[in-house]
């Protein structure tokens, strides 16, 4: 593995693959759609975003308040609860894998919702002008930093990259005997799919652009949905 990340990390190489690796990942969309349907797909995604991130926002409190309540009930001195919370403390290995595990999943949960962000074009920006501007020049201007911001995140895509090359390179361990940059993956996962979101956003259709855009003046508890 550390071979493909270091033949891979060029520029000359590392961007002619990404960018193919953008257009699969668009070409799978746009066969999904067709086949699927758009209002089907688009339920469906929304779906997928709401239960991934709801998993790993779950995932993590449980984990922490599972922390929390052994470490408190293993003081207790009542008969029989304070050995048995040290029992499964020990039986967990010391959760000494807890803190990790919540600083991965917050790094998760990060990523994922800013890939969610971008299909939504609710990611954070700055976009003065762009609000006085009418509905036509308007969809210009998103197309065009859209494009940008897809450039942008192609260049922290070979970044992350880079980083995941060098943590393989350590032969580091993390959590549960997984490899560090298995655990981190999500970096270079997470920026090849906004890329591809925002690359998918530039070239939109002018009917579902519009609709996006006004969506974006809505609270999301009034979004009716095309977003994937």
């Amino acid at each position: 593995m550390i071979a493909v990340f270091s033949s891979l990390r060029s520029p000359a190489i590392f961007y002619p693959l990404f960018a193919g690796l953008v257009a699969v990942l668009v070409l799978v969309r746009w066969l999904a759609r067709r086949g699927a349907g758009t209002q089907r797909w688009d339920r469906a995604v929304r779906t997928a975003e709401r239960y991934t991130l709801t998993g790993l926002i779950v995932g993590m409190l449980l984990v922490a308040m599972l922390q929390i309540l052994l470490r408190n009930l293993s003081r207790v001195n009542l008969p029989g609860i304070g050995p048995l919370a040290r029992d499964l403390v020990r039986l967990l290995g010391g959760l000494v894998w807890v803190d990790p595990l919540l600083r991965h999943l917050v790094l998760w949960i990060g990523v994922t919702g800013a890939a969610v962000a971008t299909g939504r074009l609710r990611h954070m920006q700055m976009d003065v002008i762009g609000r006085l501007l009418p509905i036509g020049p308007r969809m210009l201007v998103t197309r065009i930093t859209t494009l940008v911001a897809a450039g942008i995140c192609a260049a922290l895509a070979r970044a992350a990259w880079i980083y995941l090359g060098e943590e393989a390179g350590f032969g580091g361990i993390g959590l549960l005997g997984i490899p560090t940059w298995m655990l981190t993956s999500v970096l270079f996962l997470g920026f090849a799919l906004m890329a591809a979101r925002f690359a998918v956003r530039a070239f939109d259709a002018r009917e579902r652009l519009a609709a996006l855009l006004a969506q974006r003046e809505t609270p999301l508890a009034e979004e009716s949905g095309t977003d994937a």
